[in-house]
């Protein structure tokens, strides 16, 4: 446990404050017992914690868990004997001091209610004040900033004293906070969104001229720029009666003569721009030059098209950059990672906005602590400068560093050292100098983390209008294309903002809760592409981007197979994960020498998002569609990053495994033959599998494999080595029989007979059965497997203690009739042992033609789906009207797709059975 700061009794103020979280929990459960009828939730609220709130209450009625309110706490403990003031003009109250940055977020700037608590250990009292109901706290605290202190003191009545008896009056207070709460926090938004402009151009030059100017203003010092202080000036806007607004990647104007004068600019495919009215551009110094900033600007901050409110008509403003850049960023994005901590080691004398690039790439790399030395370093010229945006920006990410130090290293100078930063005001940057209208909106913009807030608004509306299209189309319905047009939309605007200002945010919980929604949003809009093509029939250069950047290799996964996914459509030969894809595995021998001449005492493993990135990659090669020569390309790439260096953690084996399993069909039959002789040499957690898989595509093609003496010791040596009772990887042999010349066949044989002798395994047997090395009714094992398989009901289980009562809780009694099919043998052919009674699951397997089907539960189509289950479920015709049945009343994708695979059967090279 981290040491906080020692207290006169020798206490920690942790320890303080987890008597006081204790305390607290101990009045709740008092007020529980007195209102029965209520559900009361304490959840943590860890992420806002450097904002000053700790815990969120919600209040739920019984038993119709309908929620009846739910606000905010900040708790504050104390060991010392609480006493009010006696002799000061508060005298009768309780005194506390706060910070200032804490109070303005409270009153001016969360839109929950909140209310304060404090903890007095010594005598078991919890208190509360309603600090958003306090009329005297905003003059108070504008004083106090005004003097550059940091605290200000609260005043708590010493009678709100939390208790059973008292809750009523703490709830009132709550309800009251949130009334007054939503209007102070509405009027303030309206007022941000709707201020004047300080800036206005000279409406007597060229309008090129003019849109020049202005957005050489607006972006003096940031990338992005959120939508609704962009929209608010000339020339976007020309009318106050008539708003300008951003949607869906569009910007409406009531300004015709913009869009007339955009319609004009022809961009080539070489990047330059054909003018087809002269009158646009006269008068213009360098007019190409400043139209093509233009354009880029637009195009950056995702305004593809400007549109006419008056006449409706649509330009498009896109212009993307031709040729390579080789900046720090662009080498990372194209992940060329050992060049990429090359150049943070290259001369320092750079501009601002390099260093910035610098700054931010230290921190993706997960070296939060030069990623603070070059923020500071920054933080002090920007402020030399009057840079006051760039200033602002560097000391909300070194609070956010701070956060992520305090989180991430474990010696406590440097715990402290992240506690520091964390207490860095930001409301001094905003409101300590007279600063212009755009910037002080700008600024607020920032500190109050909205470009977090409203996308996440976006975003969240938007996927939960998506699954709800999902559930229809699974009905029949169709898809409305502006539910995926607002999430790509939200989460465009989220990432570009974060990322291309350089803003420290995309390694919090927060974020990754919009990347996995926006992962799932975009899984659902290509399911639904047979609904509506024009949305989305293909993933592009940023989902793809976007996922191995931000996105999770088992979010990806769990989203793939929920949608019933067997591949992703993506935009083919030109697309950029090639190359991507390309640069990684070729690099990857080199990565761990760099990250440790880079940071040879700092880069821990746990904070570098390399292995996520490099499993990302693999994650995505296993699912998107290519071409029988990119899956070569791809396919010798793994062998030579192998060759060179071991994968960054075991996932990214189980990644290598997908890929291999996805794209078995497309590999010829030598380099099947070349991947079976290449992994016998090197050896994972995951080999075995691996091996299965290119040995039963070798199957399915009739193909024999003829290995060399070595590498027949290889395989031996893997399939027994180790401990003889475990023999983890024992199964390969079995893998092996299939495809093995005689010589190999025999030799297998006799060895796999030799071991069950010594020590019978159920498992070990089942697969020399299954793939045909053993025999099954006459074998001398065949008893011994029978006894193994067979259901004992008093044998403890845990798969029951986790996940309750299975229809198929006997997973070795699977086994068993998956053999007997496979044979078509009944169980009474070759045991006398009963086997009906353990459940309407195997009785129905027992008889599938004579079963009461009034009884069948659907669900067990897909318990044990291998090949021999299926075979054996399209002979009874009693079973095919039942689940024709179910489908005419009922859209199940999962028993669609196993209809079609009993009925329809086209066998996977990969026989289930060996899952």
């Amino acid at each position: 446990m981290a040491k906080g700061k020692k207290t006169t009794n020798s206490r920690t103020t942790e320890e303080i404050q987890e008597s006081g979280n204790i305390l607290l929990d101990n009045v709740l459960e008092l007020i529980r017992t007195k209102y029965q009828d209520l559900k009361i939730n304490k959840t943590s609220e860890e992420h806002q914690k450097d904002r000053g709130v700790d815990f969120q209450i919600e209040l739920i009625s019984k038993p119709n868990e309908n929620t009846l309110d739910m606000f905010k706490l900040q708790v504050k403990a104390t060991d010392e004997p609480v006493t009010p003031l006696k002799t000061t003009a508060n005298r009768g109250l309780i005194s506390f001091q706060i910070d200032n940055r804490h109070i303005r977020y409270y009153q001016q700037e969360m839109p929950w209610a909140l209310l304060f608590l404090l903890c007095d250990n010594s005598t078991k009292t919890v208190y509360w004040y309603a600090i958003q109901l306090d009329s005297t706290l905003e003059d108070r605290l504008n004083e106090s900033i005004a003097k550059k202190s940091k605290s200000i003191q609260i005043f708590i009545d010493p009678k709100n004293i939390l208790k059973p008896d008292s809750f009523l009056d703490f709830i009132r207070d709550a309800e009251a906070s949130k009334t007054s709460q939503f209007f102070r926090v509405s009027e303030g938004n309206v007022n941000a969104l709707t201020a004047g402009t300080d800036f206005q151009v000279d409406r007597g030059k060229p309008l090129l001229e003019q849109l020049f100017t202005l957005l050489e203003y607006l972006f003096e010092e940031v990338q992005y720029l959120p939508m609704h202080l962009l929209t608010q000036y000339y020339p976007f806007k020309i009318s106050d009666a008539q708003s300008s607004f951003y949607q869906q990647f569009k910007l409406y104007t009531d300004n015709d003569d913009l869009v007339k004068m955009l319609d004009t600019f022809k961009v080539q495919p070489d990047g330059k721009i054909v003018f087809t009215d002269s009158s646009y551009i006269q008068d213009v110094e360098d007019y190409e030059k400043k139209a093509k900033a233009v354009l880029v600007k637009f195009t950056q901050n995702h305004i593809y098209e400007i549109v006419s409110q008056k006449s409706r008509k649509e330009v498009s403003t896109r212009y993307f950059s031709h040729g390579n850049c080789n900046c720090v960023v662009c080498c990372y994005n194209r992940l060329e990672i050992p060049q990429t901590i090359e150049k943070l080691a290259e001369p320092k004398n750079k501009s601002l906005d390099d260093q910035m690039k610098i700054a931010y790439m230290h921190y993706e790399l997960g070296n939060y602590l030069k990623a603070v030395q070059a923020f500071q370093k920054i933080g002090k010229q920007a402020f030399n400068k009057g840079k006051k945006t760039l200033f602002l920006i560097t000391q909300f990410n070194l609070i956010k560093l701070g956060r992520l130090i305090k989180s991430n290293y474990y010696d406590y100078e440097t715990m402290e050292h992240g506690k520091q930063l964390m207490e860095i005001n930001l409301d001094q940057a905003v409101y300590s100098a007279r600063n212009r209208s755009h910037h002080r909106k700008l600024f607020n913009y920032i500190k109050d983390v909205r470009f977090y807030s409203d996308s996440a608004y976006e975003i969240q509306t938007a996927i939960s209008k998506l699954r709800s299209e999902y559930q229809s189309f699974i009905g029949g319905g169709s898809f409305n294309t502006h539910s995926y047009d607002q999430l790509l939309n939200g989460f465009a605007q989220l990432s570009s903002f974060i990322g291309g200002n350089w803003i420290v945010y995309d390694s919090f919980g927060e974020f990754s809760l919009q990347m996995e929604e926006f992962t799932e949003g975009i899984f659902i809009a290509l399911a639904l592409r047979e609904t509506n093509s024009y949305v989305i029939s293909e993933f592009n250069d940023y989902h793809i981007q976007r996922l191995i950047f931000d996105g999770q290799h088992k979010v990806t996964w769990r989203y793939f197979n929920k949608y019933h996914f067997k591949s992703i459509p993506y935009k083919g030969k030109d697309g950029k994960f090639f190359g991507m894809i390309s640069n990684l595995l070729a690099n990857h021998h080199l990565v761990d020498d760099a990250y440790k001449a880079y940071s040879p005492e700092e880069g821990a493993f746990w904070r570098n998002p390399y292995p996520e990135v490099f499993n990302n990659c693999l994650c995505l090669a296993a699912m998107i569609e290519m071409n029988d020569k990119q899956v070569e390309n791809i396919t010798k790439a793994i062998m030579s990053c192998l060759s060179k260096a071991d994968l960054p953690g075991t996932d990214a084996y189980a990644q290598v495994n997908s890929f291999f399993s996805s794209k078995r069909y497309q590999l010829s039959t030598n380099m099947l033959k070349e991947l079976i002789t290449f992994f016998l040499q090197k050896k994972d957690m995951y080999l075995e599998k691996r091996l299965g898989v290119f040995t039963a595509e070798l199957k399915t093609r009739e193909q024999i494999i003829k290995l060399s003496a070595l590498d027949r010791k290889q395989l031996f040596k893997y399939a027994l080595e180790g401990d003889r009772d475990l023999l983890q990887h024992f199964n390969t042999l079995a893998f092996f029989h299939p495809v093995a010349d005689k010589s190999l066949k025999k030799e297998i044989k006799k060895r796999i007979t030799s071991q069950l002798h010594i020590k019978f395994d159920a498992y070990h047997y089942y697969y020399a059965a299954i793939t045909d090395v053993l025999s099954f009714q006459e074998s001398e094992f065949l008893d011994k497997f029978i006894a193994a398989t067979y259901p004992d009901p008093d044998k403890f289980s845990f798969r029951n203690t986790f996940y309750g009562p299975q229809d198929n809780e006997y997973p070795l009694f699977d086994m068993f009739f998956n053999l007997c099919f496979k044979f078509g043998l009944h169980p009474s052919e070759i045991t006398d042992r009963k086997m009906e009674g353990f459940g309407e699951y195997y009785d129905w397997l027992l008889d599938l033609h004579g079963f009461d089907y009034d009884n069948f539960k659907i669900s067990w189509l897909g318990l044990y789906p291998t090949k021999f289950y299926l075979r054996a479920f399209a002979k009874p015709l009693i079973l095919r009207k039942t689940i024709e049945g179910y489908l005419r009343n009922n859209r199940d994708l999962q028993v669609e797709r196993l209809y079609f695979d009993i009925y329809n059967p086209q066998d996977d090279g990969i026989e289930l059975d060996f899952d």
